[in-house]
C-alpha cells in the first residue's frame, strides 16, 4: 500500500467558474477530468482531475453537491478518498457530516478526506473572530464517529485569511486532511503541506507520500535562456568575448566558463531561489497570523512579485527544455513544459535491464553500475 500513490495522483480544485472555460488549459497540461461538480453561480464547485501519465485507476463511488468519493487502485491495492468543499452556510454542514458518516459505513478499506471543511476544530485553529463551540463539537463528533485522525500538517497554522486594507483581520484553519486508522498505517510518512497562497484567500494543500530521488550523474554544459533575463549577464558575455583577442574558440570557451561561474555565484538555481522565496513568504505570512504589521504586509507583496519573476524564469527554463516551439509563451504552463521535457528524456533513459543472471531490475544504482561496465568494456575493447 505504501507505494500506491507516489506522483500524478488525482488532484481536485474548488472552483467558482464552469469547467468548460478552463478545460483546454488542463488538457494541455496533461490532466483529464474524473468527475466535475459545477459551481452554483459563484458558490462551490469541485473538479476532480487525474494526470494522463498516472498509472493508477480512479473510480467515482459517490458524490453530492459538496463532495466526491472515489477509489484509487494500483497493483491490486485500493484506497478510498473523499474530496470536499463544505457549504459556507453553517446550517447545511451537519447534513454533510451525516452524509459522510453514511459513506463511512460502506467503506471497508483505508479512507481519507481532504479539502475545505469550512469549520474549525479547536480554538487554536483561528486567530480573531468568535470560536463556535457548538459547531466545533458537531465536527468533532463526526470525526470520532468515523474514527478519523487529523493528518500531520506543516507549513502554517491557518489556511484561510480575511484581509482588510492589507491587514489580516481573521485567520482560520478551514482546510485539512483526515484519515481513518487503516489509511494512516498504510501511509505512515504521509503528511499535508500548507503551501503559499498567492492569488486566493485560501492556502493550497499538498498531500505528500514521500519517495526517494533518482540518482543523477554529471550533466554537460547547456546555455540557459533564463540567464538573459538577468541584468548582469550581457556584461558577462561581452567581457568574456572581448578577453581573447577575437579567437572564436577561446571566446566560446571563455563565455562557457564564465557563464558557469555566473550561474553558480550570481544567478543561482531557479528552484532553490523559488523555495527560498516561498520559505520567506511562509515566514512573513505566519508572522502576520500573529501580528498586524503594515511593513510586513508590504514585504509580503514584494516577495510575491519576486516569486512571480522567478516563475517567469522557470517558465523560460522549461520552455527551452520542452523544445515545443508551437506553445505560446506567457501562459506559465510549467507543468506542460516539464511533462514534455520528461517525455523527451524518457526516450534516452533505460528504465529496466535484464542482468546476465536473467533477473530484470529497475534499481537506479544497479543500472548505473551496469552502464559503467558497458562503457568500460566498449572503450577498452574488452
Amino acid at each position: 500500500m505504501k507505494d500506491l500513490i507516489r506522483k500524478h495522483n488525482p488532484t481536485f480544485y474548488e472552483t467558482h467558474i464552469p469547467f468548460s472555460r478552463l478545460s483546454p488549459f488542463w488538457t494541455i497540461n496533461g490532466y483529464t477530468p474524473v468527475h466535475i461538480i459545477e459551481a452554483n453561480g459563484h458558490s462551490g464547485g469541485i473538479w476532480l482531475l487525474k494526470h494522463s501519465a498516472s498509472n493508477i485507476t480512479s473510480t467515482v463511488l459517490d458524490f453530492s453537491n459538496f463532495s466526491i468519493t472515489f477509489s484509487i487502485n494500483r497493483n491490486n491495492a485500493t484506497t478510498t478518498c473523499t474530496c470536499i468543499y463544505a457549504s459556507p452556510n453553517p446550517a447545511l454542514r451537519p447534513h454533510l457530516w451525516t452524509y459522510l458518516f453514511n459513506i463511512n459505513q460502506n467503506i471497508d478499506a483505508p479512507w481519507m478526506i481532504i479539502g475545505d471543511f469550512n469549520e474549525t476544530l479547536l480554538p487554536g485553529d483561528q486567530r480573531g473572530g468568535i470560536f463556535h463551540h457548538n459547531r466545533a463539537s458537531l465536527f468533532s463528533n463526526f470525526m470520532n464517529n468515523c474514527n478519523l485522525l487529523d493528518l500531520t500538517t506543516t507549513g502554517g497554522c491557518f489556511t484561510w485569511h480575511r484581509n482588510n486594507n492589507g491587514i489580516h483581520t481573521l485567520s482560520k484553519k478551514l482546510d485539512r486532511g483526515l484519515a481513518n486508522v487503516d489509511w494512516r498505517i498504510s501511509f505512515l510518512e504521509a503528511f499535508v503541506e500548507v503551501l503559499c497562497r498567492l492569488h486566493s484567500d485560501h492556502n493550497p494543500l499538498l498531500l505528500r507520500f514521500g519517495g526517494l530521488p533518482l540518482a543523477r550523474g554529471l550533466r554537460p554544459f547547456r546555455f540557459e535562456a533564463a540567464w538573459i533575463d538577468h541584468s548582469d549577464y550581457a556584461e558577462v558575455v561581452r567581457s568574456s568575448w572581448n578577453s581573447t583577442n577575437h579567437n572564436t574558440t577561446a571566446s566560446l570557451n571563455s563565455v562557457r566558463q564564465n557563464s558557469i561561474t555566473f550561474n553558480q555565484e550570481i544567478f543561482g538555481n531557479i528552484f532553490q531561489r523559488k523555495r527560498r522565496v516561498e520559505s520567506r513568504l511562509k515566514g512573513v505570512q505566519n508572522y502576520l497570523e500573529r501580528v498586524d504589521s503594515y511593513c510586513h504586509t508590504l514585504l509580503e507583496k514584494e516577495l510575491q512579485q519576486e516569486y512571480n519573476h522567478i516563475l517567469f524564469q522557470e517558465e523560460m527554463l522549461w520552455y527551452q527544455k520542452s523544445r515545443e516551439q508551437w506553445v505560446k509563451f506567457g501562459d506559465r504552463n510549467n507543468s506542460f513544459f516539464h511533462a514534455q521535457t520528461i517525455i523527451r528524456r524518457k526516450r534516452n533513459i533505460i528504465h529496466r535491464l535484464q542482468l546476465p543472471n536473467g533477473i530484470t531490475t529497475s534499481d537506479s544504482t544497479i543500472l548505473q553500475k551496469e552502464a559503467q561496465k558497458y562503457f568500460k568494456n566498449f572503450f577498452c575493447g574488452n
